[in-house]
């Protein structure tokens, strides 16, 4: 019987065996040995803080009051969890071309055992670290976020919050030529992570003033970009005052409930500010620049990148535990997520 990690209810997490579907003509099953998930989104969805009460309106892409009951607030269990794999292909789809049985591959699956999914979702693994491909998900966010953040060789960048999407932005604002990139956020792990993987300073918003520590390490002007990945309101007031004169803000957090503490009325407005939401949040739409960037290209390139080596995530999958101690490292996430940088379960 396969197992698989679940959230029976919100907060509760467990290790459940199930049985996999069959497989179908565009299908591969893929016999599991590592997976993550990204943990920030998946807690954020346990409440569901943003859609109570509310429903989407597909056509028009805007949220109204539920005809009845919770609307998209309701939590349906078992919630799966994980968003990225790699393991070993053991069955294959007649109509399959891109792998075979026997290959080794990365792609979009949930912590469990086996994963049956589209053959387009997954890629052959090649030269590429097993464990910094479990960052395959995450880093799909952060590529939009920096390209859609509009990042050019020389700039001064900002991130804040390093979870998985920050740390990765990190990286990658460091690899596409930034000449300064300030790293934000309150856990030492993940301030020590950024400082050893491209960002030439680390503050903490618990100690520092870090509007001011920003424009002091930017001769005054502000970062040209800022990254918010934290999903913080209190991140994104810091984020815009650390902000450059018509400056640009990739937003990338999925913020909870009504902001509270962000002054529209102050730097955003003065300073002439454009804040963006990236392709990759949300849902049901393409990136700025499709079609000639499209999701597949984004996987498929981050991927080669894994291979070739020219992104460095080492140590990001922190820790990495069997199946039957995941549901103990939750506890770790939601009580003293200082000890836990991006989990990983080991098959």
């Amino acid at each position: 019987m396969a197992r698989r990690l679940i959230a029976s209810a919100p907060h509760v997490v467990e290790v459940e065996e199930f049985t996999p579907h069959a497989v179908g003509p565009n299908e591969v099953r893929v016999q599991t040995e590592f997976a993550s998930g990204k943990h920030g989104t998946a807690q954020m969805l346990f409440d569901k803080v943003n859609f109570k009460g509310q429903d989407f309106e597909q056509e028009g892409r805007f949220f109204k009051p539920a005809s009845d009951g919770d609307g998209w607030g309701a939590f349906t269990a078992p919630m799966l969890l994980g968003t990225t794999g790699v393991g070993v292909v053991e069955e294959a789809g007649s109509s399959v071309a891109n792998v075979a049985v026997g290959d080794r591959v990365v792609g979009l699956m949930k912590i469990a055992s086996e994963n049956v999914v589209e053959s387009d979702r997954v890629w052959p693994l090649g030269s590429a670290d097993p464990l910094e491909s479990l960052c395959l998900e995450p880093a799909y966010v952060s590529i939009h976020a920096v390209r859609e953040g509009g990042i050019r060789f020389g700039d001064t960048v900002a991130v804040f919050g390093l979870g998985a999407i920050g740390l990765i932005a990190v990286q990658m604002a460091f690899r596409s030529g930034a000449s300064r990139v300030i790293a934000v956020d309150p856990l030492q792990n993940r301030r020590r992570w950024a400082a050893s993987h491209g960002a030439d300073a680390v503050l903490d918003p618990a100690r520092d003033d870090v509007p001011q520590r920003v424009h002091d390490l930017t001769d005054g002007l502000g970062a040209d970009v800022t990254i918010e990945a934290s999903g913080s309101y209190d991140a994104l007031e810091s984020a815009i005052k650390s902000t450059r004169m018509r400056g640009r803000i990739s937003a990338a957090g999925f913020y909870q409930g009504e902001a509270r503490s962000v002054w529209f009325g102050r730097e955003f407005h003065h300073n002439r500010l454009e804040i963006v939401v990236p392709h990759g949040c949300g849902w049901g739409h393409e990136p700025r620049d499709y079609p000639r960037w499209d999701e597949h290209r984004a996987y498929s390139v981050m991927v080669e990148m894994l291979q070739s080596q020219r992104y460095d995530l080492s140590g990001l999958i922190d820790p990495l535990v069997r199946v039957e101690e995941a549901p103990d490292v939750w506890k770790r996430i939601e009580n003293d997520p200082g000890t836990v940088i991006k989990y990983g379960v080991e098959f």
